[in-house]
């Protein structure tokens, strides 16, 4: 497989290439064009993952070899986004440091002439919640994340740095404090720099939402300077096709997920059932578009999809109808 921003380079060797350039610079971790690449695929991300570990074992036996360090000076020369055949060759050089130093047979799990069986794969720190899932985290740094149903999350930290990858759903984030690393997100296309807070951010097919309770923080496309800055109480939605908007919010309201909850205000009910689907049960569809147009207001259960049918045949005219599995809401004749 080919990575799709590095042409002609293969997946491993493009990890290779980011090794290199890490091992001689580890701020690397932070660099915006490795963090676009690790994200865009798993394939990316157990390709680093496996070269971390492999070079973790052969650093020892290579620290002092010459050759490293011709490899780290070529590999630094190289500055993406441009990749020259240079670059490419730096990369695969880098592959053949690891080869020499014994390693290159762990990439296809085979086995060290003694017989001793290596780790194929070093797993990246990573969070996820199923559907109908919630779970708190607490990192080594003392960040604690509340994370929703149907979520997942990458951890990034390194002695310099600390960041997290939203790939999908919503998190809650409390940030420990560590004067010496600055703490960022990456949700999408956009990275939310933290400047001492506690923030919430969602990550949906179209839309990034970034909603900060207390302190500070600054929202920019990833790569680039930081284009707002929010207060507490405010809410950042960006949307494809849409001018941003900044909007207050009620923090009660919008972290009643935290406690199993959601409040909907005058909410289309297309929208209210695509949210109550998110958290599992009985799945919802609506038969009639003037139907999703209706408005509901109230608090109701994540996760139970009857009640919340129930509750809304009182208040609106429509009924629930069993069909196969899912439950169609359509208007009451």
């Amino acid at each position: 497989m080919t990575s799709s921003r590095m042409p002609g380079l293969s997946v491993q060797d493009a990890a290779a290439y980011w090794l290199a350039r890490h091992d001689a610079d580890p701020s690397t971790a932070a660099d915006p064009a490795f963090l676009d690449w690790l994200a865009q695929s798993e394939d990316h991300a157990q390709a680093w993952a496996r070269a971390q570990g492999l070079w973790r074992q052969a650093t020892q036996d290579i620290k002092d070899d010459p050759l490293a360090d011709a490899l780290r000076a070529s590999a630094l020369a190289a500055r993406p986004p441009v990749w020259p055949r240079a670059l490419a060759a730096a990369s695969i050089a880098a592959v053949v440091l690891l080869g020499a130093a014994g390693g290159w047979r762990y990439w296809s799990g085979r086995e060290q002439p003694h017989g001793a069986q290596v780790a194929t794969s070093v797993p990246l720190p990573r969070f996820v919640t199923g559907v109908g899932e919630q779970r708190a985290v607490t990192l080594t740094d003392g960040t604690r994340l509340d994370l929703d149903s149907d979520t997942r999350i990458d951890v990034a930290f390194d002695d310099k740095a600390r960041r997290l990858i939203l790939m999908k759903g919503r998190a809650y984030i409390q940030v420990g404090r560590d004067p010496r690393r600055p703490f960022a997100v990456d949700a999408g296309d956009q990275t939310i720099v933290d400047r001492g807070t506690s923030f919430g951010v969602r990550l949906d097919p179209d839309k990034v939402s970034v909603m900060l309770v207390e302190g500070e923080v600054a929202v920019g496309a990833r790569g680039g300077a930081p284009d707002h800055a929010l207060q507490p109480g405010q809410r950042l939605v960006l949307q494809a096709g849409r001018p941003a908007r900044v909007e207050r919010f009620d923090p009660v309201t919008a972290l009643a997920w935290r406690e199993g909850f959601v409040e909907f205000s005058a909410t289309p009910l297309s929208e209210a059932v695509a949210e109550m689907n998110r958290h599992g049960g009985r799945r919802m569809v609506i038969a009639e578009p003037r139907v999703g147009a209706m408005k509901i207001s109230g608090r109701f259960k994540l996760g139970d999809s009857e009640r919340f049918l129930r509750t809304v045949a009182m208040l609106l005219p429509v009924r629930a109808v069993r069909v196969g599995d899912t439950l169609e809401i359509r208007e009451t004749p």
